[in-house]
């Protein structure tokens, strides 16, 4: 068959536009993972201690394999720092937490269903949450006006679509962030519940699929200005998947390994609380300087 000027000229062209579609797509791609661990380095921080939760994830993907120790160490000073903010009494509501988040995962895996208590919300989750971050005792009346059956709903509706959320853990990013988002909007139902003590709730019981919204994590991971609306939450929310999902691939666990997208948000509270109480020696351990 014999080709012309004319058709061998489109043929080039076409090829050309190919090649540059292909390179344009992996240079998408590359960026786009590279942003999964990165952070943008903000002129101040409005929370003290932020700077070192923001230099433990300002690491490239190719790089986290030799950052996995120190988010490693981070994390395994999780509880000394709660009882360095908190005393015994947030130690022991972090305690309080963790097991009624196991009886809530113990009624569900025999019945298939479980709720939170009204009694459990204002006596161990909203403590917790005003303990660990800044108390916003204004919110106290709202909490106290929901009757039990509401709790109850609210509650149960949500960790429905908790385990949605983990039933549906594909690479659907829009499937798994719409069952993230129903389940915070069905704790935010409840008066005076907004996006971050919904994640108060549904990192506990289930952290492969939420982070809990600390101040300290907002700043370091969301780009703009500190915020609590259920937008900010899933962009925060989102980073840490991604930053969890990297960390159990380069310590070799695959992206369904032990690191959660609470426990991202645990290594860096834990950091930021180091920062802001002058731990040098915490600090050192972190990041081996």
């Amino acid at each position: 068959m014999t080709i012309n000027r004319r058709s061998s000229k489109r043929i080039s062209t076409t090829l050309l536009k190919t090649s540059a579609k292909s390179s344009n797509d992996k240079l998408q791609r590359a960026t786009k993972k590279q942003k999964l661990t990165t952070t943008k380095k903000k002129s101040h921080w409005s929370r003290p201690g932020v700077e070192a939760a923001a230099r433990l994830v300002s690491s490239s993907s190719s790089t986290l394999n030799k950052n996995i120790k120190s988010w490693n160490t981070a994390l395994s000073n999780y509880e000394s720092m709660i009882k360095a903010k908190g005393n015994t009494k947030l130690y022991n509501l972090d305690q309080q937490r963790r097991l009624i988040a196991q009886q809530w995962r113990e009624d569900y895996i025999q019945n298939e269903e479980c709720n939170m208590s009204k009694d459990q919300l204002l006596n161990v989750i909203i403590p917790w949450k005003f303990g660990k971050g800044k108390p916003r005792n204004a919110l106290k009346p709202l909490l106290q006006s929901n009757k039990e059956g509401d709790v109850t709903r609210a509650s149960m509706l949500a960790f429905n679509f908790a385990e949605s959320s983990l039933a549906n853990n594909t690479n659907n990013e829009d499937g798994d962030v719409n069952h993230v988002q129903e389940a915070i909007k069905a704790l935010c139902q409840l008066s005076g519940v907004g996006p971050a003590t919904a994640s108060a709730v549904l990192s506990a019981y289930c952290p492969q699929s939420f982070a809990f919204m600390d101040d300290e994590v907002i700043e370091c991971l969301y780009e703009a200005k500190r915020g609590y609306t259920l937008k900010i939450y899933l962009a925060v929310n989102g980073r840490c998947v991604d930053i969890a999902e990297g960390l159990n691939g380069a310590s070799g666990g695959g992206s369904s390994g032990g690191w959660t997208p609470a426990d991202v948000a645990k290594a860096l509270w834990t950091v930021a609380t180091m920062s802001a109480r002058n731990d040098e020696v915490g600090l050192c351990k972190v990041f081996g300087d």
